[in-house]
């Protein structure tokens, strides 16, 4: 649920700014918070923190691309997006509201609500972690790929698809929206499987709960995954991916009059 001022006191902050539209909407971000007296720790492009900066909050510029980025450089830290994208669902402010926007912060008017990640294992792998959506697709653009589905050691069923999107609710309104899947409550303990174009005269996204895990092998072909639309990575053929909601979060904050729902109707109604 959301958790009002869960970012604490601010007292020094980082911010994360795509280079490509920022266009001094950085020097505006500096200049408020110097004037409301809060120390701006660093200043990053989408890259590595220098990991000496210990911020309260992160002000990310750019779009949801962005957010997810510092969502990686900063695991664990509130994040305050100033929509400069295309969309920009994850943002809690607009740019040229940023000025009242940080005053509403350091009075107190930030709402924080925390979003389960997806947890993605590979055999013989670390776990990887993902806020938005874990994407299974076809290597070859003019071939489809064999997947067997399993839910809770249970199999499911078989599909030749485009692939699978496993999304969180913070991630039901990207890309598995796209492919005709739900808009879930961003505090509901849930995840969603999405197929990409089955090549079948049924089929249907699955809600699946928080306990339940989902296995992919890749019976035909090889597919790649993706983790927030970073770098795909080969999946061989025989390979099985699961994947389940963690444990872990990602922090996102809105200002008062920035709901989620207020997200909702301004971005997809």
């Amino acid at each position: 649920m959301p958790e009002k001022n869960g970012a604490g006191e601010v007292r020094r902050v980082a911010i994360v700014a795509n280079p490509k539209v920022d266009d001094g909407h950085s020097e505006r971000l500096v200049a408020a918070l110097e004037r409301g007296g809060v120390e701006v720790g660093e200043i990053r492009p989408q890259g590595q923190p220098d990991g000496v900066v210990d911020p309260d909050l992160v002000f990310v510029l750019g779009g949801d691309g962005t957010m997810l980025k510092a969502a990686r450089m900063y695991p664990g830290r509130v994040l305050l997006g100033v929509n400069l994208g295309k969309v920009g669902f994850m943002s809690g402010m607009l740019p040229e509201e940023m000025e009242a926007g940080v005053e509403k912060v350091l009075e107190g008017g930030l709402t924080v609500q925390e979003y389960r990640m997806l947890e993605v294992r590979r055999e013989g792998a670390e776990p990887e972690f993902a806020a938005n959506d874990a994407v299974l697709i076809k290597k070859r653009p003019h071939q489809l790929v064999s997947v067997d589905v399993t839910v809770g050691g249970e199999e499911l069923f078989a599909f030749r698809c485009d692939g699978f999107i496993a999304a969180t609710p913070l991630g039901s309104t990207a890309y598995a929206l796209s492919a005709g899947g739900p808009i879930i409550s961003g505090d509901a303990g849930c995840y969603v499987l999405v197929p990409i174009a089955p090549h079948a005269l049924v089929s249907r996204p699955l809600v699946l709960g928080e306990e339940q895990v989902v296995e992919l092998e890749i019976v035909d072909r090889e597919a790649l995954l993706s983790l927030d639309g970073d770098d795909p990575r080969e999946v061989s053929q025989g390979e099985k991916v699961e994947i389940r909601l963690s444990d872990r979060s990602v922090r996102i904050g809105r200002t008062d009059d920035w709901s989620w729902w207020r997200a909702v109707r301004r971005t997809f109604l």
